[in-house]
């Protein structure tokens, strides 16, 4: 191959070397990016939704691209006496403890009579 054939193939597919290099670089900004849109646009987690973080009671506040706001009650006693503001980034739920409650159930017509 002459110098003439590697300066075209460089002009014609650098951009895709280019754009290669650029996504190893940015791939960890990339993958929060799709997460968080995951999260965003999915329906797992929903704005005003009673949640237990790690055990704890809580609400979801605000589910956003980047990350997702969480009110965390402190209960004594069986009553309210307070609370936190718990901000999680979307790529970091996966490391929580997420449960939403079911409503009650009457499992009754369910159970086997003879």
């Amino acid at each position: 191959m002459d110098n003439t054939t590697i300066e075209n193939l460089i002009g014609e597919y650098g951009w895709l070397f280019l754009t290669g290099i650029i996504a190893l670089l940015f791939q960890s900004t990339i993958q929060e990016a799709v997460d968080g849109l995951m999260i965003f646009l999915g329906n797992d987690y929903n704005e005003d939704d009673v949640v237990e973080v790690d055990g704890s009671p809580g609400r979801i506040v605000r589910v956003g691209i980047w990350k997702t706001v969480f009110f965390i009650y402190h209960i004594v006693n069986g009553k309210i006496v307070g609370g936190s503001k718990l901000v999680v980034a979307n790529s970091k739920l996966k490391d929580l403890k997420i449960e939403k409650p079911l409503p009650n159930l009457d499992l009754s017509k369910y159970s086997n009579h003879d």
